[in-house]
């Protein structure tokens, strides 16, 4: 059975999937906060929490989104490269001509699932090694040779999250030097962040 145990429709007629699943340990991570999307009200979440998690079959996400004429989803979460159904997936929503787009720490990320993607916004945490294994719990070295890789595809979109004495502009620098190289995309996100210990 796959993770996925959430999904959302914006405004817009996107959908974001999430993935209750991941190989990090971010300190601050938004799941940290809830594990539901942010932008939901406080009874909406109340509700869910009262539910509990409950994992999706491979069948109903794709029934989701065809029922509300879903054509491009975000599929993040957790880390949806972890998903032992994530390629499946993909391949159906590709059949239905839904555009995937995949939000990932790229450590997993393989040829297959890089081609399933319609776009893939790629989360470096941290170019210094200690400062990544203090985030994330993890190194960072298959992460950089999968950016260095992939990085160069118009598609790819680089991200890192701001925080305040931990990933402040000194490492944002060094990240977006290292995007420039590869000449992708980057973006700063702020936003709802657990409390770290600086």
């Amino acid at each position: 059975m796959g993770t996925v145990y959430h999904i959302v429709q914006f405004e817009d007629g996107s959908a974001y999937m999430m993935f209750d699943i991941c190989n990090w340990e971010c300190a601050y991570c938004v799941r940290n906060v809830g594990l539901w999307c942010s932008s939901l009200s406080a009874d909406t979440v109340k509700r869910l929490n009262s539910m509990g998690v409950n994992h999706l079959s491979i069948d109903r996400p794709l029934e989701i989104l065809k029922k509300n004429g879903v054509r491009q989803v975000f599929l993040g979460g957790g880390e949806p490269t972890q998903d032992p159904e994530l390629k499946e997936l993909m391949h159906r929503l590709k059949l239905n001509d839904i555009n995937a787009w995949l939000i990932t720490n790229g450590e997993l990320l393989d040829d297959e699932t890089f081609e399933l993607s319609s776009g893939i916004t790629f989360s470096i945490k941290a170019i210094d090694e200690n400062l990544h294994q203090r985030l994330t719990g993890k190194p960072n070295e298959k992460v950089l040779k999968n950016f260095e890789k992939y990085g160069k595809d118009e598609k790819v979109i680089a991200e890192t999250v701001f925080y305040p004495k931990l990933v402040g502009c000194e490492e944002i620098q060094r990240i977006a030097r290292f995007c420039s190289f590869c000449k992708s995309k980057f973006q700063v996100q702020g936003g709802p962040c657990s409390a770290v210990e600086g």
